[in-house]
């Protein structure tokens, strides 16, 4: 123990970044602090599988700022991140460790919501000696030479599952393989698809794989709830919800910038005062709006998947999953925005019958979810009905009455007793099939229903 509290006092840590961690009250590393600032302090490539808040930010921003020559006025570290509000973020701790130790290195966030022609100016006139950027941004000015990567010693990719999943993957691709082959490489995400696997690979020689497993994918200060929505209206269900324990702030996540719009425009119709947070949204209008929720003028936010990572918007009491992401990833960094810090939060997730299968993945991550219903205004436990092989056990299992006719053919009967049994058995079953072949053929309209809402929705965006 007494080595892994060692890591920040190191000695291939400079004075300065040991008294600045101090100052901001860093004292123990986290797990993947422990594991990751010796690699790059060594210079070696790494590709790093954590969560959100498990302390990575830190992990490989002192390195950077560790080994960065105060006295070269030249670009010597890059950090991405797949949005601006994520980049943004991670500019502010940059500059505040960085001020905290009283070091003279130049950081800049490059990225949308500030004046594009000022970035340039800035660039121009003093090379940033440490880039915070957004993918776009950074392949934008390296491609027209505005800023220059020659002399890069280290390049970092955080959340690079979220990078992959929003398309950027091929700017990346542009940017590093201009790199000089000597650059530290480091990728950072919640989890490593195979997809990104072969990119990473495709750059770094036997990175070291650094795995941090946390102990519950879900903080076990969390109720985490499902409720099958069935027939009934789902905006009624989510009016609900939002009204019957009076969240201290309540965050409801849709898929889409239409459907977050049109949430919006309901919960406003019943009289509540809602946020609402998506891509569509101008820089300024969204900081104002996040300054606004942390002050505690809203009490309900419906909000993208940008939110779920971009945006820490703190006090969380509720979050509600009105629709499945595609990405079923984004379901844990959803639930994610609650239940932090020891506090207890609750996340409720509405699902459609035939959305089961995404369920069931996953509860195979290590996700639990109690089944609930409304009942009288309040959350009651309602049958684990979801196992389809058990449903269809059920509908296939005789009833009492043909039981009973079973076991009269072990005994001794009149002739011709045998065969009405049997025939009254299939005609049972029969019923049976034709019942479950009606609720399949209800469930399949149901789907190509919401599939053609759905297809309407993502032409309109």
């Amino acid at each position: 123990m007494a080595q892994t509290n060692s890591i920040f006092q190191s000695e291939k840590i400079r004075p300065e970044l040991r008294t600045g961690l101090e100052k901001i009250n860093f004292s123990k590393p986290t797990k993947v602090q422990a594991a990751v600032i010796p690699a790059l302090l060594n210079n070696k490539n790494v590709v790093v599988q954590a969560a959100t808040g498990s302390g990575k930010t830190h992990a490989y921003l002192l390195p950077l700022l560790n080994m960065i020559d105060e006295n070269a006025p030249v670009t010597q570290a890059v950090v991405t991140a797949p949005s601006r509000e994520l980049a943004n973020q991670l500019y502010k701790v940059a500059r505040q460790l960085r001020d905290a130790s009283g070091l003279n290195i130049s950081i800049e966030y490059l990225g949308g919501g500030n004046d594009r022609n000022r970035q340039i100016e800035k660039a121009e006139n003093r090379a940033p000696q440490l880039i915070i950027a957004t993918p776009g941004r950074l392949h934008d000015f390296a491609s027209k030479k505005v800023i220059n990567l020659d002399n890069v010693k280290a390049f970092i990719i955080d959340e690079a599952d979220m990078t992959l999943d929003m398309g950027f993957l091929g700017q990346m691709d542009e940017i590093i393989s201009k790199l000089d082959k000597k650059v530290i490489l480091g990728a950072f995400s919640a989890t490593i698809p195979v997809k990104l696997e072969n990119f990473l690979r495709k750059y770094m020689s036997k990175p070291d794989f650094i795995v941090i497993d946390n102990p519950a994918i879900i903080a076990p200060t969390i109720q985490n709830d499902l409720i099958d929505v069935g027939s009934r209206d789902k905006k009624e269900i989510l009016y609900k919800l939002l009204t019957m324990g009076q969240p201290y702030l309540a965050l409801v996540f849709a898929n889409t910038k239409k459907t977050v719009d049109e949430l919006t425009d309901y919960l406003e119709e019943q009289g509540l005062k809602v946020a609402k947070i998506h891509g569509g949204i101008t820089e300024r209008e969204r900081k104002r709006i996040i300054r606004q929720v942390r002050e505690g003028q809203y009490q309900y936010v419906v909000a993208s998947d940008l939110a779920a990572r971009g945006i820490d918007v703190p006090g969380v009491s509720l979050v509600v999953n009105y629709e499945i992401p595609k990405d079923l990833e984004f379901v844990i960094h959803r639930i994610g925005r609650t239940g932090r810090n020891g506090l207890k939060g609750h996340a409720i997730t509405l699902i459609y019958d035939e959305e089961m299968p995404q369920i069931e993945d996953l509860e195979k991550l290590g996700i639990h979810f109690d089944f609930k219903e409304i009942k009288n205004g309040e959350l009651v436990e309602r049958t684990h009905y979801h196992r389809r092989d058990n449903r269809q056990a059920r509908s296939h299992k005789l009833d009492n009455r043909m039981i009973g006719m079973v076991k009269k053919t072990k005994k001794k009967v009149k002739p011709g007793y045998k065969k009405k049994i049997k025939q009254a058995i299939q005609k049972d079953r029969q019923q049976k099939r034709k019942i479950e072949e009606r609720h399949q053929i209800r469930k399949a309209k149901r789907r190509r229903k919401r599939e053609r809402e759905q297809a309407r929705e993502n032409f309109d965006n």
